[in-house]
């Protein structure tokens, strides 16, 4: 599992980065990107996802499973990137959400 986590700082909102460095090291996950909106370095998880975009293709491509949890704006925003990330596969979010690979639990 691939995970995209953003946050606004990491100071105070990455709570869980001792236990996602663990599931690095024991394979539980094989990849972690992340995204802080006010930091140093902002970015947004689209942004990273779009820097990603051969390897997100790759995985989409395999059969991966997108979820996407948080907010809606994010959600809008991660949605559209994941949109032009596959458009040269021909396959859109629409597809997905139909075979059941691409789902939402946002506020």
């Amino acid at each position: 599992m691939y995970l995209y986590w953003g946050g606004r700082n990491p100071q105070s909102d990455f709570l869980y980065q001792p236990e996602l460095g663990n599931y690095l090291n024991d394979h539980r996950l094989t990849g972690l990107s992340t995204a802080f909106s006010q930091s140093d370095q902002r970015a947004y998880v689209q942004d990273k996802l779009r820097q990603d975009k051969i390897a997100v293709r790759r995985m989409v491509d395999a059969g991966a499973q997108i979820l996407v949890c948080g907010g809606r704006g994010m959600a809008a925003g991660v949605k559209q990137a994941i949109e032009d990330i596959l458009r040269p596969l021909a396959i859109d979010v629409a597809t997905l959400m139909a075979q059941g690979r691409y789902l939402e639990d946002v506020y």
